[in-house]
């Protein structure tokens, strides 16, 4: 930043990144067989009124690589930001793709969200931290569930039930739109799984 706390030298650092998003092809239709599963995926209206904004405000992560080499080609991110994309641009059941895993972030998403992952790394100094990444996660995921469900009973709350002319057919609490009647964020109950593989129940 320059000359420290010393005027007039010190610029700007770039303290955001950018999100690319492309499509393949046509929009995508959905098969009679996964409409329901797109049913269940909705997000809370709250939610897509922040998640669909063009500037995310998301605190960083710090990189929890001891092996310099490693560390030096990791780009750890928060576990906010692939959630949020995976919630928006699949729906529950779908296979996301991760060409580069390294420490293995999205993958734990997928699995919160309620997808399938296959995820590729060629630096084989990460399959420990990977391994780590994903092993024991149920009652991180069973949080980030509690807490997108307290989050929106909190909006309703702060709103005022009155305000809401809908009620989710899972949760019976008030949902401000129809799409979201359906809304139903799957529980993990179990994580199987070694250096190349994990399974879900």
């Amino acid at each position: 930043m320059g000359s420290g706390m010393l005027p007039p030298n010190a610029y700007v650092t770039l303290g955001h990144e950018f999100i690319l998003i492309f499509r393949k092809g046509n929009k995508r239709t959905l098969k009679a067989s996964e409409k329901a599963n797109r049913k269940c995926s909705a997000y809370f209206w709250e939610e897509r009124n922040q998640w669909f904004t063009d500037i995310w405000n998301i605190k960083g992560t710090t990189q929890k690589l001891t092996d310099k080499k490693t560390r030096k080609r990791s780009a750890a991110f928060p576990f906010e930001i692939p959630y949020r994309l995976i919630n928006m641009f699949s729906v529950q059941g779908d296979v996301v793709l991760d060409p580069f895993v390294g420490t293995g972030t999205t993958s734990l998403a997928v699995m919160a969200a309620g997808r399938h992952s296959v995820g590729f790394e060629i630096d084989e100094g990460l399959a420990d931290t990977i391994v780590q990444t994903l092993s024991d996660k149920e009652s991180f995921i069973d949080e980030v569930i509690r807490r997108r469900l307290a989050r929106h009973v909190e909006f309703v709350r702060a709103k005022g039930e009155e305000a809401f002319g809908y009620v989710s057919e899972v949760y019976g609490f008030s949902v401000v739109t129809k799409g979201e009647r359906n809304i139903e964020l799957r529980k993990i109950n179990n994580i199987f799984g070694q250096s190349d593989m994990f399974r879900v129940e």
